[in-house]
């Protein structure tokens, strides 16, 4: 194996492979990178098991041949050599020899057949949604998606049809956010799935220019995701989503509407003073006002009163401030609407007005004793 490519280009593939590439060494091989030349373009391949990407990268091909290598360092390499072209040979031993203008270096090299194979997906379902919206709806829900690793069921977003629409949920046991939005042109099947949440933000790095699209297929066990030349396939999560719409709430009765950065700004410096483990404040509302305050035997105490528009009658409510805060990062508009009943009833949040592409963003923060 024997080319040469452009160092920037080089290094946006790799760049990109590293948030794919397994960190725990379970299996020494996945910590590696294969790369295959041949027909003008270097193809570049990293996997966990869980979640594979391809990707590409123009170069000028002198002898076909493939090689897998530890992502990191490669990474690393290519990142501190200067802007000029690379050159790649596959030499004796297995190592790669990588030059850069009066730079040599030689990394130790596994033979590519070492690699795991890579999955195929060859289903005819899918769906394309331009790319830009897809990643701007994916960030209103996945801050939701659960991180502990033994709540396989939480552990990704469900996206689901529903007549014209799509919708794609998320929930960690303690609070939920939803999103609905329409098939682009009313294009596009897919089964009910659940997209893990590392794909999910992987998705989010991906740039296709202006107008750039993603394509999702599907095959029985895995999901492929297409933006341009790269490709992400992701194993299928085989569990079931929890049975969300009952929390969703229809006894909310009381209706607050919050002006969103002002409230935003008083719950950041009032959870100062909250203990670090459980993060609650306590939100009091009354006519046209909600008083914010937190206290702990640590830390001290605070309070802040903003002017809101509330008609009900006085209710408090305990909140995790993190919860309400990423709602608030992605929320949009001016002012945000929150929906109570009482102490014990979750709070059901949305942009006051509604955002831009979806029909619907609801958010369900459960209550905490304070």
């Amino acid at each position: 194996m024997e080319l040469t490519l452009k160092r920037g280009d080089f290094l946006n593939e790799l760049a990109l492979m590293q948030g794919v590439v397994e960190r725990k060494n379970t299996i020494p091989i996945l910590s590696n990178i294969l790369l295959k030349a041949s027909d003008g373009h270097l193809d570049l391949t990293s996997t966990d098991l869980d979640l594979t990407l391809l990707s590409s990268a123009e170069a000028r091909v002198s002898r076909p041949g493939s090689v897998t290598v530890p992502a990191r360092k490669l990474f690393d390499l290519i990142r501190n050599l200067p802007e000029a072209d690379v050159r790649l040979k596959l030499m004796e031993n297995h190592y790669l020899g990588v030059t850069c203008e009066r730079s040599n270096f030689r990394l130790v090299a596994q033979p590519a057949e070492d690699y795991p194979t890579v999955p195929k997906v060859e289903g005819k379902g899918g769906m394309t949604f331009p790319l830009d919206d897809w990643k701007r709806l994916t960030r209103k829900v996945l801050y939701a998606v659960s991180s502990e690793e033994t709540r396989f069921q939480l552990m990704g977003a469900l996206l689901k049809e529903k007549g014209k629409e799509f919708e794609l949920v998320a929930t960690d046991g303690h609070r939920l956010a939803l999103v609905d939005f329409a098939r682009e042109n009313g294009k596009g099947t897919l089964p009910n799935v659940l997209i893990p949440k590392k794909a999910l933000a992987e998705i989010l790095k991906m740039d296709a220019g202006e107008g750039g699209d993603l394509e999702i297929r599907h095959s029985e066990n895995h999901l492929l995701f297409r933006v341009g030349s790269r490709q992400l396939i992701a194993r299928l999560l085989d569990v079931n989503f929890p049975d969300y719409e009952k929390i969703l709430g229809k006894g909310n009765d009381k209706v607050a509407i919050v002006p969103r950065i002002t409230c935003q700004s008083a719950i950041r410096r009032v959870a100062l003073f909250s203990p670090e483990r459980a993060r609650g404040v306590r939100l009091s509302f009354e006519k046209d006002l909600l008083t914010i305050a937190s206290a702990s035997q640590e830390l001290g105490e605070g309070s802040e009163t903003l002017d809101i528009r509330y008609d009900g009658e006085p209710l408090s409510i305990g909140l995790n401030a993190q919860y309400l805060l990423d709602f608030f990062d992605e929320a949009e508009t001016e002012s945000v609407r929150l929906e109570l009943k009482d102490e014990n009833t979750q709070c059901l949040c949305s942009p006051e007005g509604g955002i831009d592409g979806a029909s619907r963003y609801l958010y369900v923060v459960m209550p905490m004793r304070l």
